[in-house]
């Protein structure tokens, strides 16, 4: 088989790192580094991007996660919950746009952190 143009032989233990699919530039773009959440509400049908496969954060198939449905729900009643009752301000004054994300890694993270305080509103 072939992916990408690189040969696996047959027998060969390939590892999926979900960071690094989610950072491909040939679906996402050359702007694939950028934090920019927009980028969801502008999605072309037919492109790669669009394609629900795309986005493999908890996998597909058979090995898929067993707890995707309920991580999404439970980050859907958080955000639901948190959102409307705070504010978060960066401390570190970084605009969201200046935030690099670290890669590769197993999850995407902000790579030095990101440092926010919290205000109960």
């Amino acid at each position: 088989m072939t992916i990408q143009g690189i040969p696996i032989p047959k027998g060969t233990t390939v590892l999926m790192q979900p960071a690094i699919i989610q950072k491909n530039p040939t679906i996402w773009g050359p702007d694939c580094e950028e934090f920019d959440p927009d980028r969801w509400d502008s999605l072309v049908d037919g492109t790669e991007a669009a394609d629900p496969w795309a986005f493999a954060a908890f996998s597909h198939g058979v090995r898929i996660c067993i707890g995707r449905v309920f991580s999404m729900l439970e980050f859907k009643l958080i955000l639901a919950e948190v959102v409307p009752r705070f504010r978060f301000v960066d401390v570190d004054g970084r605009a969201a746009r200046e935030i690099k994300l670290v890669n590769p890694s197993p999850m995407l993270r902000p790579d030095g952190g990101l440092r926010v305080k919290v205000e109960r509103l």
